[in-house]
């Protein structure tokens, strides 16, 4: 074997490393639906993650709270305190409140909006999360938005309502 060829393969080797340690780190429910392989599928090739009525992950599904919009605004500071999170932007006025995340091993940064919304006796917390560099972010963006609703309900005093 050529010393390129090693030198390839170890670097192969290296990635394939870096590639699982990625996707284990960032904690994801490999086990719910729609499953390992469309979900590995999605963490390998998807940059953004966010909530919806209706995901077809269920992790990703916006919460409710029968709080005030004061108290979700407070809470929501709490948490982005809790985790650490850069706020860079805030609009009072569409419930709207936006972090940078910085990651710890490349210091890549992602990008968190928050919306907070007035729903009959409810408000609703949508989040969205998107990488801005790359093209599969191996889950960490879900591992956001998980992240940041832990720390919410935390912040609330309720478990995922």
């Amino acid at each position: 074997m050529s010393l390129l060829f090693k030198l390839v393969l170890a670097l192969l080797a290296l990635a394939v490393i870096v590639v699982i340690a990625g996707l284990m780190g960032n904690r994801l429910p490999w086990s719910e639906p729609p499953g390992v392989w469309q979900r590995l599928l999605t963490y390998i090739t998807t940059n953004v993650a966010e909530t919806r009525l209706d995901p077809v992950y269920p992790e990703l599904r916006e919460r409710r709270y029968t709080k005030t919009m004061a108290t979700v605004r407070i809470a929501t500071d709490q948490a982005l305190t809790e985790l650490g999170w850069e706020v860079s932007k805030r609009d009072e006025e569409r419930g709207q409140v936006h972090a940078v995340i910085t990651t710890a091993l490349w210091q890549f940064k992602d990008d968190v909006r928050i919306q907070l919304r007035q729903e009959d006796s409810q408000i609703a917390v949508e989040v969205r999360s998107a990488s801005r560099v790359g093209r599969g972010d191996l889950g960490a963006n879900t591992r956001h938005i998980l992240d940041f609703y832990a720390a919410l309900e935390r912040a609330l005093g309720v478990t995922n309502s």
